[in-house]
């Protein structure tokens, strides 16, 4: 197996100093090591990498001992985290073999066995991830022609589609939010494959997903990434409560309206979106059983959420934040002169306020009086 070595150097600007530091020191401690998936993929589109991900044949043990402030990780594989911060830090992974284990659903349960460079480009899942920087000769390596997909935007994975989407199902997530971050196309066999197979999803766990959604939905084209899904037929298996809204399409154009902009965005503002008419439609049938309206709402808030987190796992800090932003609606809607202080004064007033300017713009146009006696209390 001969790659292909394409002469490239990236901008400065582009690159992590901090990563590069790493990489050339396990150079001088006599290892390999390389930039490797979405970092090096992302640098020859033009985008800026979020992280910079390394892959050596050093053994872990080893790379804890080369770098003073690191610290070994994982239980089923080791990785090394190198400290530079409280809060940064560069992952450095050993080659893995393709070796894998798999349960008889076709899970991958183990592969946890060490190789080289080249077994390490197919265990990966796409070829635009397989591809490696060498930092010391400023060229790309390419074994799978992974470049060739860049420059086509296509996506095509690493082996039988079926039988990849079978050992991680979430590699069908990842095509997806691929296919729209670059303005790709995924390769017929794996668009027919997510068709098949996107029950697979049920076979992960909801811990998991919730940090997978935040990448799908955290984006600057996160309304796309929505539709992708709708068609593929995997949003149901990520929300099966959630049905397209116009509400849903503002709301995700103004998640990526901030992101582009820089301005602060929370995932409890989207699964709020995503769940309000599932909360409504529980809301009244609780109501037919006599229960007074606030008790109606809180069971069905309740109702919503634990059957969601049966799919993606929400942490408890974000459910009662996605709880007010519900439960103050009727209160905004009110405008009760003797609570306006009290709900200005709330630590989730300005979302519920977003909340409700978002669904005045959309689904309830009939709240814009609403809307405008809000935005003029806040300015008085």
């Amino acid at each position: 197996m001969h790659p292909t070595y394409k002469s490239v150097k990236f901008e400065s600007k582009f690159l992590d100093k901090d990563a590069i530091k790493v990489v050339k020191t396990i150079h001088k401690a006599g290892h390999e090591a390389y930039f490797v998936g979405g970092c090096v993929r992302d640098l020859l589109v033009g985008l800026q990498p979020k992280d910079f991900d390394i892959v050596t044949n050093a053994k872990p043990e080893q790379v804890n001992k080369i770098f003073k402030r690191s610290r070994l990780i994982g239980k089923r594989f080791l990785i090394v985290h190198v400290m530079f911060s409280s809060r940064k830090f560069i992952e450095v992974a050993t080659f893995r073999s393709g070796k894998v284990q798999t349960s008889k659903s076709g899970v991958i349960i183990r592969d946890n066995s060490y190789g080289n460079i080249e077994d390490d480009v197919f265990r990966r899942d796409f070829k635009i991830n397989a591809l490696y920087y060498d930092v010391t000769k400023n060229r790309v390596i390419d074994y799978v022609n992974g470049l060739e997909d860049l420059h086509d935007k296509v996506i095509n994975i690493i082996g039988d589609p079926y039988e990849r989407f079978k050992q991680d199902p979430v590699r069908m997530i990842r095509a997806t939010r691929f296919e729209i971050k670059l303005g790709a196309r995924l390769s017929g066999e794996i668009l027919d494959s997510i068709k098949a197979q996107s029950s697979l999803l049920g076979n992960v766990s909801p811990a998991r997903l919730y940090e997978e959604c935040i990448k799908l939905f955290h984006n600057e084209r996160s309304l796309e990434t929505f539709d992708a899904l709708d068609n593929y037929g995997l949003l149901p298996q990520l929300f099966k409560q959630t049905n397209k809204t116009k509400f849903i399409d503002k709301a995700l154009l103004n998640t990526s309206f901030r992101i582009k902009n820089n301005k602060p965005v929370t995932p409890v503002f989207i699964f709020a979106v995503f769940l309000w008419q599932a909360q409504n439609e529980r809301y009244k049938l609780l109501k037919l059983d006599k229960k007074t309206s606030y008790m109606a709402m809180v069971q069905a808030s309740e109702d919503v959420i634990l059957e969601q987190i049966k799919q993606v796992s929400l942490p408890k800090w974000l459910t009662s934040r996605i709880k007010d932003i519900w439960l103050m609606q009727s209160m905004l809607e009110r405008k009760h002169p003797n609570k306006v202080d009290k709900l200005l004064s709330h630590p989730r007033f300005r979302m519920a306020y977003d909340f409700l300017l978002l669904r005045s713009q959309s689904i309830n146009p009939e709240l814009t009086d609403t809307v405008d006696y809000w935005t003029n209390k806040q300015s008085s």
